[in-house]
């Protein structure tokens, strides 16, 4: 059943301003990330960053709670890592879709490669240096009303507003499944599973015994089998059902734009052109076609043709399983359009995201 759904990736084009603070220069102007590009200088953003907006939607949008963070490691080593004793892939989509590492002791660790990949979001046009002055005056005027003698806090801001294109790939294959490997058996204890990560360590799942070797949850299961002498092998599996509504509300949140904050500024992700595709392979096959350009006076998609024939693409019979969607401000031909679904749900009853099975 974990098959059935297809990889994906999907390619959008968003108008943005300077989404992604740098360090300071000179103590008092902020700055904005950059990259030379073919020799032009381009603002970008990062993907941690990207990683943050989606997530804080997911968290408005569909009530995803943030995994559980503890300091692992000694001493001056110690790092804020997501709390395995405390969270998995079955409770928490966070670490099912972003991956996670868990120190365990030593050199040892559990480690999970986020099913979900992101691309930087860089610039379609180049950052000319444009700056603006700032300064605290609302509060200054205050304070002088008040009696008080201060003076404004003077900074700049490198600014810039540009369309950024981001591409972002879906390996069903991992996303719902997880392996860890430890060095004893659980066991049940007081009708939970009990799983020993270290010495120190150790994990209570909720839920019920259903086969020998199989505890069941809300959201799943988990197996387990010996590999090896003192080596055991867990098996997290998420249940069809629960992995669905991940994936929909991933590419829900995407096609409709992030929930996005800098420097006290709210900003939009929200596509204004978007490409998604089933693959063969997770990878951001679409990313490099894509690019813009402005004839007479009207912003128009390149590559869009070229991407639709990539052999990485799925198909339905002779058709690629692809979606298109533009806007009037960024549009594309009407014969690329002809090559793709126009709609989103039939899209997705094709890639394996039937809206029944989510429900």
């Amino acid at each position: 059943m974990n098959n059935m759904v297809k990889n994906i990736t999907a390619t959008i084009i968003f108008d943005g301003s300077a989404l992604n603070r740098d360090e300071k220069i000179g103590g008092n102007i902020l700055s904005i990330k950059k990259l030379n590009v073919n020799g032009e200088i381009r603002s970008f953003i990062g993907k941690p960053a990207i990683r943050h907006y989606l997530f804080e939607t997911l968290q408005h949008h569909k009530k995803w709670l943030p995994a559980p963070v503890a300091l692992r490691g000694r001493g001056d080593q110690q790092t804020t890592q997501f709390d395995l004793t405390r969270a998995d892939i079955l409770s928490y989509p966070e670490l099912d879709i972003f991956g996670y590492m868990f120190t365990i002791g030593g050199e040892s660790s559990i480690t999970r490669k986020a099913p979900l990949g992101i691309t930087k979001a860089v610039s379609l046009y180049p950052y000319q240096g444009d700056m603006a002055f700032y300064a605290n005056q609302d509060l200054v005027t205050r304070g002088r009303l008040q009696g008080m003698e201060i003076n404004p806090n003077l900074y700049s801001k490198e600014e810039h507003t540009s369309f950024y294109k981001v591409s972002f790939s879906i390996d069903t294959q991992i996303l719902g499944t997880d392996v860890w490997i430890i060095s004893e058996e659980p066991q049940i204890e007081n009708d939970k599973l009990v799983i020993k990560l270290s010495n120190e360590d150790r994990k209570e799942l909720e839920g019920r015994l259903i086969e020998d070797n199989k505890w069941e949850t809300s959201n799943g299961e988990v197996n387990w089998r010996q590999i090896g002498d003192k080596k055991f092998k867990l098996l997290f599996k998420v249940n069809q059902k629960e992995k669905t509504k991940r994936i929909r509300a991933l590419l829900e949140s995407i096609k409709s734009g992030l929930y996005a904050q800098s420097s006290g500024e709210v900003n939009t992700i929200i596509p204004l052109f978007l490409i998604a595709g089933a693959v063969k392979i997770p990878s951001p096959v679409f990313h490099s076609y894509i690019d813009i350009q402005k004839e007479n006076g009207q912003w128009r998609v390149l590559g869009v043709g070229d991407a639709l024939r990539n052999s990485w693409l799925e198909k339905d019979e002779d058709k690629v399983i692809a979606y298109l969607q533009d806007c009037e401000r960024l549009q594309i031909e009407e014969r690329f359009k002809e090559k793709a679904e126009k709609n989103w749900d039939s899209f997705l009853k094709k890639i394996g995201l039937d809206e029944n099975a989510a429900e």
